[in-house]
């Protein structure tokens, strides 16, 4: 991807620009935001300029010049193969490769100072092999650990001339302030809803409309969370969701909360499915999580309608529940149903124990759906 290809992030883009005309491009980077939205795009279309032997200057409409990568010389063919030798992608299953046994024994929960000191600060000080710079693009790094974090603090003071480091970080709170400090803070944003659904179409072309535009909108402005929610089928999770919402009245609440965590549990097998250094504990607070937001997209779905609002609706496919719910309802307790889901994620967080904070859920949510 080029530079000018990326979508939706014109402040980064343009900082970028900036900085690479006025040579002062920074030597270490933090890309901050949301994941999904485009800082491992930049971040790879920044490592091209920086690696291509001939870029190229073009003007925008408006007048704008725009460096980007040429696509043709070697540089960029060996770019585009995934196997140039001055950019080192690092991931925390990078301890799979360790030189020590040890190391790859244990489970990639997050970026250790083994991996961080082996396959970057070991190797920042060597000459790029190509003759023109190494960029360092490390993924999640706002799971590196704070002793790696440490690690890396004279890597990120004194670097050499022609390498350049780039974190790309989801909670910039993570990051120690001393690492914060030594590195240039690039904000992104959250991308636009139907601009999500329309790549969707484009890169998922057999997946209906309707199923992308659920995607797009449950993806909170992530195209990259969407991809996952298309993935794990996530209509067919958001219709027993539904179901169990629907028939809170005339369901017993162990059913709801056995309903609710048994979906929990299936979303979590395809989390884990994709990310086997996370714990089966972890794999079902996430799953828990995707339940609670799917019931809260409904209760929102609700709360619209109830308002008289002209916000779409997401559940488009459960028009005729939704119109008989909001007739059911006042915008109060659907207020309070939102609440409570929300105070129930607040308890995973913290690590109550699931079952009882499923239980209470369900005794609320049918209190609600009755009164």
């Amino acid at each position: 991807m080029l530079i000018s290809e990326v979508r939706h992030q014109d402040d980064a883009v343009r900082l970028i620009q900036q900085a690479l005309f006025a040579d002062r491009l920074p030597h270490a980077y933090i890309f901050h935001g949301p994941d999904g939205v485009g800082k491992e795009s930049l971040a790879g279309a920044l490592a091209g300029v920086l690696l291509c032997a001939d870029p190229v200057t073009t003007s925008t409409a408006a007048g704008e010049r725009r460096l980007d990568a040429c696509g043709t010389c070697q540089e960029c063919r060996l770019l585009a193969a995934g196997n140039h030798p001055d950019l080192h992608l690092i991931y925390r299953q990078l301890n799979q490769y360790h030189k020590e046994p040890e190391v790859r024994r244990r489970k990639a929960i997050d970026l250790g100072v083994d991996v961080i000191r082996q396959f970057v600060v070991d190797k920042v000080g060597a000459k790029p092999q190509r003759g023109r710079a190494k960029v360092f693009l490390i993924r999640e790094a706002d799971r590196i650990t704070p002793q790696a974090q440490n690690a890396l603090l004279k890597t990120l003071e004194e670097p050499p001339q022609t390498t350049f480091l780039i974190l790309l970080v989801a909670s910039l709170n993570l990051m120690l302030p001393t690492i914060r400090s030594r590195c240039h803070l690039t904000p992104f944003g959250i991308l636009p809803t139907e601009f999500i659904a329309d790549r969707l179409a484009e890169l998922l072309p057999e997946l209906p409309a309707g199923r992308a535009q659920l995607c797009a909108r449950f993806a909170e402005g992530s195209l990259g969370r969407a991809l996952q929610h298309a993935e794990d089928a996530l209509d067919e999770h958001n219709q027993r969701v539904v179901r169990t919402l629907v028939e809170l009245p005339r369901r017993k609440t162990a059913e709801v909360a056995s309903a609710l965590e048994e979906e929990a549990r299936a979303l979590g097998a395809r989390y884990s499915a994709r990310d086997r250094e996370i714990s089966d504990t972890e794999a079902l607070r996430r799953g828990l999580k995707t339940v609670l937001g799917l019931a809260a997209m409904w209760y929102r779905d609700l709360l619209h309608l109830a308002a008289g609002s002209a916000e779409p609706v997401a559940n488009v496919s459960h028009a005729d529940e939704l119109r008989s719910a909001a007739d059911g309802t006042t915008l109060g307790r659907t207020v309070a149903a939102i609440s409570q889901l929300a105070r129930t994620e607040e308890q995973l967080d913290a690590n109550v124990n699931t079952r009882l904070s499923l239980d209470a859920l369900a005794i609320r949510l049918g209190r609600l759906a009755v009164a």
